[in-house]
């Protein structure tokens, strides 16, 4: 093997690495469409993004032959130029143009059959050449990295020898080329199927949970998106010293009670010390729906259907004595996503609210009464927990 053929074969390896290495950063910086957008034009990746994440072995076959191709292309492009005695720096530059070219090409109609085995005859008109397009530019602006190391020295001479090495390439680059489309269309299609077989395993998953979800609204997204209600109220309320503080009372949700197309909750604040204490205002309360997420509710102050709001005045807790109040509502459709499956309650806004689990038809939008703390002294028997 002369100098020259050494230094052809060492450009086409840097040029099948150079391709996969595109890749590559790509695929690190695809979660940064800023980046992403910037190395489009600096460094294009002349390569589906999806090879990275398909089933083994595919995925590595796919990209390791992917990289053979493009540097078998490389080596028979600038030997079959340099048969009639025109190679050099130009030369080689642009056998890194024409090996994109052509392997993007195969990329394409790897996505081309895909399409076809999707939706059929149809699928040829979302036929593109988009991967041709972009390898043909990733040949043109880093091709002179291979061109570089294939130019250098002194030009060899065109001999017999190097014509019979450049005839049978041509025969290993099409075996390259026919591998690489084989083993992307085996993974296109495994990857297909994998993507299928989770999908019917979630949707099994899903199916399951709603058979056994026996609460109110949708059955409940484990991925949902959205902000839990805050644990304080944001606004506090002035603090008498006379009143209950956290270490002596607790508030905590109640009964539930229903009237036709009405319904009620009550809240009761019980001092667990043993001295009395006061409590005056109104609760804080707030909802949470089935996924987790604060439930966009009103809470107003007042009377409602089921309970008449006395207004705000200090009610003296006896120790181990309880003070009451009660959320009113109107009846709310079901058939919605987003219900409150918990509710969270304090004596007085600004104090650490207490969670605690429900099944109401409260919905998002709706409207809820709230009224003042009274004195439970005799155990109100409205909406009784028990």
């Amino acid at each position: 093997m002369g100098s020259h053929t050494r230094r052809m074969l060492v450009a086409a390896v840097v040029a099948g690495a150079l391709w996969l290495a595109s890749g590559l950063i790509h695929a690190v910086v695809a979660s940064s469409p800023y980046a992403a957008q910037a190395l489009r034009l600096l460094v294009p990746s002349p390569m589906n993004l999806l090879f990275w994440a398909w089933p083994a072995p595919w995925s590595f076959l796919s990209l390791a032959l992917g990289g053979a191709s493009v540097a078998a292309v490389v080596f028979v492009v600038m030997g079959w130029v340099a048969r009639r005695g025109s190679p050099g720096f130009a030369a080689a530059w642009l056998a890194s143009v024409a090996a994109g070219a052509v392997v993007g090409l195969f990329i394409d109609g790897i996505g081309v059959l895909d399409t076809i085995q999707s939706f059929g005859a149809r699928g040829l008109s979302f036929a593109s050449v988009e991967y041709a397009v972009v390898g043909a530019y990733w040949g043109l602006v880093q091709g002179w990295i291979p061109a570089l190391v294939a130019s250098r020295g002194e030009r060899e001479s065109v001999d017999g020898p190097r014509r019979t090495h450049a005839r049978w390439t041509w025969a290993v680059a099409v075996v390259v080329l026919v591998a690489f489309a084989v083993a992307g269309t085996a993974g296109r299609t495994a990857d297909r199927t994998a993507v299928a077989e989770a999908q019917a395993r979630a949707d099994a998953e899903t199916q399951a949970a709603a058979e056994q979800y026996t609460g109110l609204g949708a059955v409940p997204d484990t991925g949902a998106v959205g902000t839990p209600p805050q644990l304080v109220a944001p606004t506090a309320a002035p603090r008498d010293p006379s009143w209950c503080t956290p270490e002596q009372a607790t508030a905590f949700v109640g009964g539930d009670d229903a009237a036709t197309g009405h319904r009620g909750l009550s809240i009761r604040l019980m001092n667990f010390s043993d001295r009395p204490c006061i409590v005056e205002g109104y609760p804080d309360v707030a909802f949470a729906d089935q996924n987790g997420p604060a439930l966009d509710v009103r809470v107003e102050r007042g009377s409602s259907f089921m309970a008449t709001d006395a207004g705000a005045q200090p009610i003296e807790v006896p120790a181990g004595g309880c003070a009451i109040a009660f959320i009113g509502w109107d009846a709310n459709p079901t058939a919605v996503p987003l219900v409150a499956s918990s509710v969270l309650v304090a004596q007085v806004g600004g104090d650490q609210r207490n969670g605690s689990a429900v099944s109401l038809d409260i919905i998002s939008g709706s409207t809820v009464e709230v009224t003042a703390w009274e004195l439970d002294a005799l155990g109100d028997s409205r909406y009784s927990d028990g």
